[in-house]
């Protein structure tokens, strides 16, 4: 009956409901802004094995739209569950931010990068200090060749391991840092955008590829894990030509930018705990006996949201952006 629980969102969605940490929903939840489906066929969220579940909460509008059309899945559109964590810390206190908090390379499941090393070592020495390097959490996403850069003295590590803090933590990161350092497009742009930061995209994509056999194991050839590559060996001409538009990003105007971050966030469908609450229940999401509580900081954090999404979501984007979106 209960989906599998998000290890990304489920405490942020519990909070933001007023409801329990040990709440099951009977919704999985879309775990960020993937790789694997823009410009291509969703082979994975689209199947209801995925989340033990046939209904889906999404927040980019174009997975929202792709989930449905599968008819097998039901989405539900909604606003990044992390945007809400953000805007409770947002509104504990003013952030003087400076420095760099920076994402270093990483592997994954499925994907790694390749040993060249030099480039990144060369972005860390222009980097403006101090400097925030942010750690993978999961032994697999390490880069294994991250132990060959030399990083200042005057730095500090950040591994967020634990699921109830880690947006907490993410957030306090991102108010504190002036510069953005993304070693290629994923979610942690858009965060940035909204936050108005200054982002460097500063690796290649096409220094990532699929891992072989021997190099990810017999678990790389899992129903799951199959469909999550995004190495540059694997992606098609429509993938290319977005993830290196967006690897230009400073390039890109700023109503583009607003543009692609409300719709890759749910900026546009963000509603109050209560209304999201009541929406959630009445569309058959949120099972019957489940009671909302009022958190008067998630109501401010509703508030802070709402206000600066404004220029986001009035934003008209070129018709370069329009049609490079509208193959996503």
């Amino acid at each position: 009956m209960f989906a599998d629980q998000s290890d990304k969102w489920h405490h942020s969605i519990c909070r933001y409901l007023g409801l329990s940490s040990d709440t099951f929903f009977l919704f999985g939840i879309i775990p960020g802004v993937c790789r694997e489906v823009i410009g291509r066929r969703d082979f994975m969220y689209t199947q209801p094995e995925c989340f033990n579940s046939k209904i889906v909460y999404s927040f980019s509008e174009h997975h929202h739209h792709k989930i449905n059309k599968g008819k097998v899945v039901r989405s539900y559109y909604g606003t990044c569950p992390f945007l809400w964590d953000l805007g409770m810390i947002a509104t504990k206190q003013e952030y003087n931010p400076k420095g760099s908090l920076f994402f270093l390379p990483r592997d994954d499941q499925v994907t790694i990068r390749e040993p060249e090393w030099q480039s990144v070592q060369d972005v860390i020495d222009a980097a403006p200090k101090p400097i925030t390097f942010l750690l993978p959490w999961r032994q697999c996403d390490i880069w294994k060749h991250w132990d060959k850069l030399f990083l200042p003295e005057e730095c500090n590590f950040v591994q967020m391991s634990d699921r109830k803090t880690r947006q907490f933590v993410l957030s306090e990161l991102f108010l504190t840092h002036e510069n953005i350092y993304i070693p290629w497009p994923g979610t942690d742009i858009y965060y940035a955008e909204f936050l108005e930061k200054n982002i460097i995209i500063y690796d290649d994509i096409k220094k990532y590829r699929t891992k072989t056999i021997d190099e990810g194991g017999k678990q790389i050839q899992s129903k799951v894990l199959r469909f999550l590559k995004w190495g540059y060996d694997y992606l098609n001409d429509t993938q290319k030509e977005y993830f290196h538009w967006t690897e230009k990003w400073s390039d890109i105007s700023a109503n583009d930018r607003r543009f692609l971050t409300a719709k890759m966030l749910g900026l546009d469908v963000l509603k109050s705990p209560k209304e999201l609450f009541d929406d959630l229940k009445s569309t058959k999401f949120l099972q019957d006996e489940l009671e909302f509580i009022y958190d008067d900081k998630y109501q401010k954090s509703y508030g802070w949201l709402k206000n600066k999404s404004k220029k986001f979501i009035n934003s008209n984007c070129s018709d370069e952006c329009a049609a490079l979106f509208a193959k996503l």
